[in-house]
């Protein structure tokens, strides 16, 4: 009856089922009381953490409920495309020790961390539900060495303002093509950079160390001699690294005096023509020549004719314009196929000038990129893919083959996919509405291609929507390895990877 009072007392009842009854409410009030102090505990022990997290990097650490997250959250994205992934905390690190109280913050929470560089994945591999995103964009610390030719370069300073601070001086570094690209994502997937097959080849062979804060919380240094697996790799695990870098020591190289740039334009229909003639030519040419074909939209179609057009590119690093010229011999008289519509030759473009010609090429729009690595006929390539750029649905996108990546044997590191030629999709439209006409015609583009592909290139390689882009990225034994380091140090699966 509501609000009667059970009586315990011995009243009516023997002394054993008194002390029975008893014994249940005991018991009872007990398995209540130790629920409601287990719930109390379990509340303080989540709470704790993020709160000291919080007093420690003050209002740089964002949680779900902060009016500002959404705003960060988006930001956090380079281009137009914002995948709909929600992390529980945004922690916007700015030294070495708030990123090991982050790590610890994780361990004690039991959640996932993703880290984010700069935000220049094409497909924010960072962004992802329920784990902590550790965004490094603060560190852009940058220090030279003159007398060991070497930098010391935190992940997040951009390439542009890299290759000035060290231009400073006297040297250059094979940094990315795109000047707002961050340092530490693009060495840590490879990095194909200006001048490559000159400046060591790939860009990330020309780390010397790299500074690295575990998934225990330990700020190790790694090199060929210390802590090999963190430096090995550092050289081309890209979203699979298991750790933190915080600081890269890079090998520099002397600053060229000469910058010259030659551009050839052709119609689209002469393009297969053009490659081949441009494999022949290109591979008697020297290591410092940077050569590139593009197939693209015409902007100047009404004075050409031609609303589909073939580019040819090449840019040689040299210390004497007599050099650069001679280098660049090959592209210029007779020699080259006819029909040519517009061509400007032996162009003075240092790197600044590099950088906004290709800056304009890389607008925060919308993105959907592919790539691939070939050792066919870079005519082959070309003449299968004439027709489709005719059908591309934006005018802002294009293809891009590049020459003579790297022809030297790979040292051993974790990159280990390469080609003779170097292919690369880039779709680039403004609307939303235009999402499902500009992915098809990417897949469609490597459907195409899919007879000549030898493997792929995991800083432009759709490797979230398509997981075996990530493992053909390796050697099958290099991928095996990455996996086995990967367990090795981070058994618990600490840091958010592609790794099966």
């Amino acid at each position: 009856m509501k609000g009667q009072v059970t009586d315990i007392s011995p009243r009516g009842m023997s002394r054993r089922r008194f002390l029975d009854r008893l014994t249940t409410l005991t018991q009872a009030l007990f398995v209540t009381s130790f629920t409601c102090s287990a719930r109390l505990f379990a509340k303080t022990v989540n709470q704790l953490p993020v709160e000291k997290l919080k007093a420690l990097i003050e209002d740089r650490v964002i949680s779900r409920t902060d009016s500002n997250y959404e705003v960060v959250r988006q930001s956090s994205v380079w281009q137009m495309i914002k995948p709909d992934k929600f992390p529980a905390l945004i922690v916007q690190a700015r030294s070495v020790n708030e990123i090991i109280e982050t790590i610890r913050y994780a361990r004690e929470s039991n959640k996932k961390i993703s880290v984010r560089c700069g935000g220049h994945s094409y497909y924010s591999s960072f962004l992802q539900d329920d784990m902590v995103m550790l965004d490094l964009s603060y560190l852009q610390d940058i220090s030279v060495d003159k007398k060991t030719g070497a930098a010391r370069v935190q992940p997040a300073a951009r390439s542009v303002d890299f290759l000035e601070r060290i231009a400073e001086h006297g040297f250059c570094f094979p940094a990315a093509h795109c000047g707002n690209v961050p340092l530490g994502g693009f060495l840590l997937g490879g990095g194909l950079g200006w001048n490559g097959e000159a400046w060591g080849g790939i860009s990330c062979f020309n780390i010397r160390e790299v500074e690295v804060v575990t998934a225990q919380g330990e700020l190790i240094t790694a090199d060929a001699s210390r802590n090999a697996d963190f430096y090995w790799a550092a050289r081309g695990a890209g979203p699979d690294f298991f750790g933190v870098v915080t600081r890269f020591t890079l090998d520099l190289y002397k600053n060229p005096a000469v910058i010259l740039t030659t551009t050839l334009v052709w119609d689209i229909g002469e393009a297969k023509t053009v490659a081949d003639w441009l494999d022949k030519t290109v591979r008697q040419m020297p290591d410092n020549v940077e050569t590139l074909l593009i197939l693209a939209d015409n902007p100047e179609q009404q004075q050409s004719g031609s609303d589909k057009i073939c580019i040819v590119q090449a840019s040689v690093f040299a210390d004497t314009e007599e050099i650069a010229r001679t280098a660049l011999g090959p592209l210029s008289g007779d020699g080259i196929p006819d029909g040519w519509i517009n061509k400007s030759e032996l162009v003075p473009t240092p790197l600044a000038d590099l950088y906004e010609w290709d800056d304009t090429a890389y607008p925060r729009l919308r993105w959907d990129v592919d790539a691939l690595w070939s050792d066919d006929a870079p005519g082959e390539l070309v003449g299968k893919l004439v027709d489709h750029v005719r059908e591309m649905p934006s005018g802002k996108s294009s293809i891009l083959l590049l020459w003579k990546p790297y022809t030297k044997e790979l040292p051993d590191a974790a990159f280990s996919m390469i080609g003779s030629v170097y292919l690369a999709c880039y779709a680039i439209w403004t609307s939303p509405e235009e999402d499902e006409i500009n992915n098809h015609w990417v897949r469609k583009t490597m459907q195409l291609l899919e007879p000549h592909t030898k493997g792929h290139y995991i800083n432009e390689s759709n490797y979230v929507a398509i997981p075996s882009r990530r493992v053909n990225s390796f050697s099958r034994t290099n991928h095996r390895k990455l996996k086995y380091l990967a367990l090795q140090h981070d058994p618990d699966n600490l840091f958010h990877t592609y790794i099966e």
